[in-house]
């Protein structure tokens, strides 16, 4: 289901449009130049898009350049550490022990194996030409004054929102600054194209995002657990003491457990529907990215949206 169809998917927005790097004729040149090296036109936007869908599946994700020769090393792994311990488990087997610790040393090697091929993977899939032509692309947009929306984490081989870059964008000096000019910065209104105009962040967005950052949420479903557990344990201790007072724990904890969990509920189906006002507005900026308009950088909270959505258009796996 597309992005489209789904509103609780994200769809792909890109760091910067083929529009706005079109739009200055030095940083179109720049940007033509980097491109021919690779034979990718930079300022082809669903060109540009299928090769970031192509890097996010090779780079993260369960569907990573990784994933398969990890998941078949630590089966090997578990396979040769039940061939090593079966004749201790099984007397039965100590006969067969050299047959064992052959096939144990074997599963080791194809395991080693296995390892070599995902880094030799991940590292062809890192220093791939194309994403590193396009880091500099994004490099010479900043130089030149573009905003960037956002830089996928995985372009630059972070881990997490507050790890350091791997392999950050490549420096750039701003245009201007050999001559003493002052660095074009961004501009103080995205700029449009033709009727085209930045769509206004609903008061929905920014509630989300305020709720995001506080990271509220999420003690609900353990709440009521616990106080299910703090009732069963004074209806035991009622009927070990033989105090029957304490027999209230539970009528009390039923109640305000179920009343914890309803609120839980209400809060989640708040927060999918303040989640899903993001999307749309993040929908929103796509159409107008597709029509021209200079976009601002995301809020962290819309660009995590993005890397949790994998910026394809299909949820992470």
């Amino acid at each position: 289901m597309s992005a489209s169809q789904d509103p609780s998917v994200a769809p792909q927005l890109l760091p910067v449009s083929g529009a706005e790097l079109r739009r200055d004729p030095a940083l179109h040149e720049a940007v033509r130049r980097v491109g021919q090296r690779v034979g990718v036109d930079f300022t082809d936007d669903e060109r540009v898009r299928g090769e970031l869908k192509r890097g996010r599946e090779a780079l993260a994700g369960t569907g990573s350049a990784t994933a398969g020769p990890g998941c078949l090393a630590l089966l090997l792994v578990i396979v040769a550490a039940g061939l090593a311990v079966a004749d201790q488990i099984s007397p039965p087997l100590a006969v067969h022990r050299t047959a064992l610790l052959a096939g144990a040393g074997a599963c080791g090697v194809l395991a080693v194996a296995a390892l070599v091929w995902a880094v030799v993977r991940w590292q062809r899939a890192r220093k791939d030409p194309v994403f590193a032509a396009y880091r500099e692309v994004l490099a010479l947009a900043r130089a030149h004054g573009l905003t960037l929306t956002h830089v996928p984490d995985w372009l630059v081989g972070k881990t997490d929102a507050s790890s350091k870059p791997a392999y950050p964008l490549p420096e750039v000096a701003p245009v201007g600054a050999a001559r003493g000019a002052t660095p074009p910065g961004a501009p103080d209104s995205p700029r449009g194209s033709g009727d085209a105009r930045l769509p206004r962040k609903p008061a929905e967005v920014a509630e989300w995002e305020r709720e995001q950052a506080a990271g509220t949420g999420g003690w609900h479903l353990e709440g009521g657990f616990l106080l299910l557990a703090a009732g069963g344990g004074g209806a035991f201790w009622a009927y070990t003491s033989g105090t029957p007072v304490g027999y209230a724990a539970p009528a009390l904890a039923v109640p305000a457990a179920v009343a914890v969990w309803v609120a839980g509920v209400r809060r989640g189906s708040r927060s999918a529907r303040l989640r899903e006002a993001a999307v749309a507005y993040i929908a929103q900026l796509k159409a107008a990215q597709d029509q021209g308009v200079a976009l601002p950088e995301l809020s962290p909270q819309l660009a995590r949206l993005l890397e949790e959505d994998d910026g394809t258009g299909t949820p992470a796996s």
